[in-house]
Order: structure tokens, then C-alpha cells, then sequence
């Protein structure tokens, strides 16, 4: 990134910092430069397979959850006539596995990234890589994190207020057939320099509006019919990201209108649940063939069956 893109995203910094920031805990932080550099030499000479959805979702089921959950927010206060209207008015109830799972999901923004995890880290080289293009593992530090929209040397610093589910949906973007037509589109959009925007701190933020809107019940109708809080939450957080995307395209927005572009894509997702998924889907099947789509799909399955070396 040159030091004039850099310049424009200080100058534009208080406009995308609207989450509230989750300090995580990192492991192996007393690492020397030397030792970073020895695993930058071996990391470029490595493929990994890439990390899929199921891959995280399973781990996330696996482990031990109880204080995550126990920090979730059931909704908006209300307090006197207000959570009346609510109960009489209020979004429909979901059943207990839908609850749950919705509760699951809220939970894993609590989640600090760890070196010592390896699905952490497979999951920063699977994004790293299916926008980019590359095909061998990136160093885990390095200011090559920029090129894909975070915004230093080390992208897990970037997790403010949506800890690793901010890793989980940009995952979910970039590791689903049907979306990688779309991610790359968005990564390409995002390198223009005449509209260039970090993409990974945009996708952290549309995980915030997302978050929002599945904790205060706004999806619940939509849970309910899929029957699968994962997908219908991540599925939201694309329709919500493409929303961004049209206006930044259609428009010729630049980073300068971050802000107002981010309140508006808010204020629209939380009144326009139904229609926001409706044109992401118009736009799905009208953009991307059949073909596009199964190329997609070969693509990603070549590379999470195989590890190997180069």
C-alpha cells in the first residue's frame, strides 16, 4: 500500500472505527523479529488446505463456550410501555435450537484471536489467499495484511467488537462457491485507486451491523424459515456487504464518505431485512452464470482436499 493510500486511511480513521474495541490475547507476543522472519522464509514455501466454514463452526462447537455465552446480550433495553410494545409487537420467538444457536453465534464475537490456535490461523491464510489469488501460505506478520484491507502489519488487531466472528464471515465470503464470484468483485473494487477502501475493515463493520440486527431479533423471521442460524446470519452480513458495494460502485463513493455510507447501510439493513437478501439474491443469479459459480466451486475444492509443498 503507498504512503498516500495509508495517508487517506488515517485521515479517514475516526469514520470506520465504530465497534467497540476487544483487546485479544495473544500468545507468543515476546516473539523476536528473527524468529517472525525464520517463519516468514518457511511460511512462503508452504500450501496449506484452505479452512472452511464447517471446519470453524465444528471447532466452535467443540469449545469451551460457557463465559462467551454468559456475555451475551439478549436485546435493546426497554423498560416500561416500550417492552410492552416489544412483546405484543416485537420480532417473532424462535425454538430452543434456533436460540441457542443464535446465542452461539453472538457469543464467538467474544473471542480473541490466538497464535496458538492453528484454526486461527488458517483461517487469516485462507482469506489472505482466495482474494488475493496467491497460492503458497503469507507470513503472519507483514504489511502484505494491508493488501486485502486491514490496516497494519498484524490483522488481528483489527478485531474490535466482533473478535472472531468478523473471521468466521469474511471466511464465509470468500470459502462459498456461490459468494467468491462476488468477494473477488469486492476485492477488486476495493484496490481501485480512484475508490479504494480497506476491505477487511469494512467487513468487520458490516459483522458489527450484523451482529446488531441478529441480537435484537431483526432476523428471527428469516432463522426460523431457513431453520440454520449460521448460514442465515452469514448470508445477511454478504446481502449487507453487497449493499455497501452498490452504492460505493454506483455512486463513486470514496473513502471519505465512509461514515455516512456505513450509517445509511445500517439504517437501511435494520428497517429492510427482506429486501436487502431479495436484491443480494436478484443479484447473485443475474451476475454470475452457473459456470462462474462451479468454476468457483472447483477451485476451493482443489484446495482444501490437498496439503503440500511447493
Amino acid at each position: 500500500m503507498t504512503e498516500t493510500s495509508l495517508a487517506k486511511y488515517e485521515e479517514a480513521e475516526d469514520e470506520w472505527e465504530n465497534v467497540v474495541t476487544i483487546t485479544p490475547q495473544f500468545h507468543g507476543d515476546g516473539d523476536n523479529e528473527a524468529d517472525q522472519d525464520t517463519n516468514a522464509v518457511e511460511n512462503r514455501s508452504i500450501i496449506s488446505a484452505l479452512t472452511t466454514v464447517e471446519a470453524v463452526i465444528e471447532y466452535i462447537n467443540k469449545s469451551d463456550m460457557e463465559d462467551y455465552l454468559n456475555k451475551v446480550r439478549h436485546g435493546p433495553d426497554k423498560k416500561g410501555f416500550r417492552k410492552l410494545f416489544s412483546c405484543l409487537l416485537g420480532p417473532p420467538s424462535l425454538p430452543p435450537h434456533l436460540r441457542q444457536t443464535q446465542k452461539l453465534v453472538q457469543a464467538t464475537a467474544f473471542i480473541a484471536f490466538s497464535n496458538e490456535v492453528p484454526i486461527h490461523l488458517a483461517m487469516l491464510r485462507t482469506l489472505y489467499r482466495q482474494l488475493t489469488g496467491a497460492t503458497l501460505d503469507c507470513p503472519r506478520y507483514g504489511a502484505h495484511w494491508e493488501d486485502i484491507g486491514f490496516q497494519g502489519s498484524d490483522p488481528s488487531t483489527d478485531l474490535r467488537g466482533v473478535g472472531l466472528l468478523g473471521l468466521v464471515q469474511a471466511l464465509y465470503l470468500v470459502i462459498t462457491p456461490e459468494m467468491f464470484p462476488f468477494a473477488r468483485d469486492v476485492y477488486h473494487l476495493s484496490r481501485l485507486d480512484s475508490q479504494e477502501f480497506p476491505l477487511l475493515v469494512l467487513s468487520l463493520n458490516i459483522t458489527r451491523i450484523t451482529l446488531h440486527v441478529l441480537r435484537d431479533g431483526l432476523l428471527n423471521r428469516y432463522l426460523a424459515l431457513e431453520d440454520d442460524v449460521w448460514t442465515t446470519v452469514n448470508f445477511f452480513y454478504c446481502a449487507l456487504l453487497y449493499h455497501v458495494y452498490h452504492i460505493w460502485k454506483s455512486q463513486h463513493k470514496t473513502i471519505s464518505n465512509s461514515g455516512f455510507v456505513l450509517q445509511e447501510a445500517e439504517s437501511f439493513g435494520r428497517a429492510n431485512v427482506g429486501l436487502v437478501i431479495k436484491n443480494f439474491e436478484r443479484f447473485l443469479n443475474i451476475n454470475y452464470s452457473v459456470a462462474v459459480k462451479q468454476s468457483a466451486r472447483e477451485q476451493i475444492h482443489k484446495y482444501t482436499v490437498r496439503v503440500g509443498h511447493s
